[in-house]
């Protein structure tokens, strides 16, 4: 069973390693520069009521993270949770930890929260299978952002 805690501060360096190894791998279009990781850190350390931010441990290891960020969706009337990051070092990958995170996220849509929502990149495919076993479907939007530093 995996231990899945909300991370704290003596989470950082492993935050910091694993996040520096999400944003270099299939999961990701294109690096991510580590001054934004470690903003990201700091607003899942500040409490803030935008973004959460959890452990994956096994046997007092850490194994991987999650982020969660919150939003309202005029689309379902409601509030909703966006999947923003799930990451499990490649030695633990396989071993359902992904499943347990996404039952307890499955777990929050209740109430005033209406909808989850999360991303994958198309060559991600072992991701985009695990998400369809749990009833995500494929929505036919393009995405544009424009992105500030």
């Amino acid at each position: 069973m995996t231990e899945i805690r909300k991370l704290t501060k003596k989470d950082s360096a492993d935050f910091l390693r694993m996040a520096k190894e999400f944003y270099s791998g299939p999961g990701v279009l294109h690096e991510v520069d580590p001054a934004v990781i470690q903003r990201t850190l700091d607003e899942m350390l500040s409490d803030s009521p935008f973004l959460e931010g959890y452990i994956f441990e096994k046997e007092g290891k850490v194994v991987g993270y999650a982020e969660l960020s919150f939003s309202f969706s005029p689309e379902v009337g409601g509030r909703y949770i966006f999947i923003e990051e799930i990451f499990v070092d490649e030695p633990y990958r396989g071993q359902g930890i992904g499943h347990e995170f996404l039952d307890y996220c499955v777990s929050l849509v209740k109430g005033e929260t209406r909808r989850l929502r999360l991303e994958a990149t198309r060559s991600n495919e072992k991701a985009i299978a695990l998400y369809r076993s749990y009833g995500f479907e494929e929505l036919d939007y393009m995405q544009m952002v424009i992105d500030r530093p």
